[in-house]
């Protein structure tokens, strides 16, 4: 449940034929969701975050990247999150490869933390921790040689640590599972724009720019 780092990474290509390459993404995403504490306890979090990203897909078939973020804006049991950062890091394997009648599939997986600052409801400010083991699908297909969009399903779980009532919680999201799509636009000099929505779950959205060398 830490701020989402933008839209499933991919390589250049999706059919196998893309050489090693490095990237940079820089994405602004967002996200809401409710979460529910041990004391019976529920808090909804909506945080907006900007991330920037470094990545290396050492094959066609495997990459990694690494992403640090910082809260641009959110609220934490209706109140306003006065600073808050991430860091997360994330695999992804395509264990089929895109061919003229046949979609490819992306299988990513992630670990984050996040952190966020807003006042509880003892007026009085507090730190909240978000830890985020996820795992998710892919599949898409490219269009036009350009155009790629994209259906994704992903998992996820982990503590978050907040202070409610006078005493330090511990809960879990809601949901567990975020559904939805994204899109993936080629542009020419070696550089991608994507867009994803998850409305389903856990809901977030996500906008990013990747260029490759």
């Amino acid at each position: 449940m830490s701020p989402p780092v933008g839209p499933t990474g991919l390589p250049g290509t999706c059919d196998g034929s893309d050489p090693p390459t490095w990237q940079v993404t820089a994405a602004l995403g967002g996200f809401s969701t409710d979460v529910n504490f041990g004391d019976g306890t529920r808090v909804r979090v909506e945080q907006l975050a900007a991330t920037a990203s470094l990545g290396h897909f050492a094959s066609p078939r495997l990459g990694w990247s690494v992403a640090i973020g910082g809260v641009v804006a959110g609220r934490i049991e209706g109140r306003p999150v006065s600073a808050g950062a991430s860091v997360a890091g994330t695999l992804t394997w395509l264990p089929i490869y895109e061919s003229a009648g046949r979609p490819f599939v992306a299988v990513t997986g992630s670990l984050g933390v996040g952190y966020a600052r807003a006042d509880a409801d003892d007026d009085q400010p507090h730190n909240w921790w978000a830890f985020d083991l996820r795992g998710g699908v892919a599949v898409g297909k490219t269009v036009a040689g350009r155009f790629v969009p994209y259906a994704a399903v992903r998992a996820f779980g982990g503590p978050v640590l907040w202070r409610h009532a006078g005493a330090g919680i511990t809960g879990g999201d809601r949901y567990h599972v975020t559904v939805g799509a994204g899109l993936t636009v080629r542009l020419p000099g070696q550089a991608d724009a994507s867009v994803e929505a998850m409305p389903l779950g856990e809901r977030s959205f996500a906008a990013a720019v990747t260029t490759r060398f």
